[in-house]
């Protein structure tokens, strides 16, 4: 049996690593445990949203990660089932940057993890996590490296591991098979016509499905597709959504002279925070193992990082004499649920709402006719705004009005 550590986090991505940073920036004394030998890549659209980046900031990794190629994204490019062209900027709303990035995934997640360590967090690869027993304030951590048993004591853990589910269901802490949206990418060098605004793409695939191309370079891009349901007109899996998708005329073009980098890999996305558990005994769940991946855009880095801000305060807080019961972790689950209960009860109505031809083609051209819906439309995915505010007489008016008018 080893020392008892203050917190064990499990997942060392960009929620695991975070919590661990700002968990050991506090002066707790942390161990990060991975399945993974770093660095190691991790199957993503690899964008980093505006507030990824204010938060990249504050751990001190966005130097690094400029240094290391990251590419710089002005805006994005919309495209509507009949592919209809809406640009739009990414718009200013401080503190946050008026740009994103789009940076691999094993390059980012080994740059947070360094900070995590720079912060005082140990970190331990090749360990696989089979359960936590004990009672808050007294947890062993049970897993297994190279083969052998291994057993760690805490007083807190943190689970960050993303869309894996095996864990959660041997702590009971999800009840049913939770909600994912399926995607697959590839990368791709030698691409004509990139610029410095990523392109999503509802053309090319069928709804409620939606294609990215997302530029790592001038030259080169992460290219993916995915879906939120199966329907009868989908494809079987997300794997072959990106096969049509590659064959659609304008992104055909567009890789007439790539060349493919790497196989295609397909994963999923866990989309369900709104009805998911956030906290068990003496635990508490991050990013992607809450369910924090938007419903509507599938980005869930962001998500990932806020939660481990607000992972590490419920820490400060249990550790400053608040104590380690469920109770004490409550302090989290308010913190999460008043940041995102809502926005994603509102995501989900959203998706269901526009996610077809007959509203999105229009809602495009509402965009591209009125600045404010545009504005809205931008704001709402990057989380600025509540998602009913594309659901408003406002915005839906000038989407029927479009609508009525038919395409020009």
């Amino acid at each position: 049996m080893s020392d008892l550590y203050d917190i064990i986090v499990v997942g060392a991505g960009p929620g695991g690593s975070a919590a661990a940073h700002y968990m050991a920036r506090q002066g707790l004394n942390v161990l990060l445990l991975d399945k993974s030998d770093f660095p190691r890549d991790k199957t993503c659209g690899d964008a980093l949203s505006p507030n990824a980046l204010h938060i990249l900031e504050d751990i001190g990794a966005m130097p690094d990660l400029v240094a290391a190629g990251a590419y710089k994204v002005a805006g994005v490019d919309f495209y509507s089932p009949d592919s209809t062209r809406l640009f739009a900027l990414v718009p200013p709303h401080p503190p946050f940057p008026q740009y994103a990035y789009v940076a691999r995934r094993l390059v980012l997640d080994d740059l947070i993890r360094e900070k995590a360590l720079q912060s005082g967090a140990k970190f331990e690869a090749r360990v696989r996590v089979a359960g936590i027993e004990g009672e808050p304030g007294n947890l062993t951590v049970i897993g297994v490296r190279d083969g052998a048993g291994i057993r760690y004591r805490c007083r807190l853990a943190v689970i960050a591991v993303g869309a894996s589910v095996n864990l959660l269901h041997t702590l009971g802490l999800v009840n049913s098979q939770p909600d994912f949206a399926r995607a697959a990418r590839t990368y791709y060098e030698g691409i004509n016509g990139l610029s410095d605004l990523i392109q999503i793409r509802f053309d090319g695939v069928p709804l409620p499905g939606y294609g990215w191309i997302f530029p790592l370079s001038s030259t080169s891009a992460n290219v993916g597709a995915g879906f939120y349901r199966h329907t009868r007109h989908m494809p079987p899996t997300a794997q072959r959504m990106l096969a049509e998708f590659l064959e659609h005329p304008p992104v055909k073009e567009m890789l007439v002279e790539a060349v493919q980098e790497g196989p295609v890999k397909g994963f999923p996305l866990r989309v369900d925070f709104n009805k998911s558990r956030v906290i068990g005994e003496g635990i508490m769940l991050v990013g992607e193992s809450a369910g924090l991946v938007n419903p509507f855009t599938g980005e869930g880095i962001d998500y990932a990082l806020e939660s481990a801000r607000m992972a590490a305060r419920t820490a400060s807080y249990c550790f400053a004499g608040g104590g380690f019961s469920r109770r004490a972790l409550k302090h989290y689950e308010r913190q999460m649920r008043q940041r995102f209960q809502r926005l994603f009860v509102m995501t989900h109505l959203l998706r269901e709402f526009y996610m077809n031809s007959w509203l999105l083609n229009p809602l495009v051209r509402a965009g591209n006719r009125w600045p404010d819906v545009s504005r809205v439309l931008v704001d709402v995915l990057l989380s600025y705004k509540d998602p009913a505010q594309a659901l408003s007489p406002g915005v839906v008016v000038k989407v029927l009005l479009s609508a009525a008018q038919g395409a020009p």
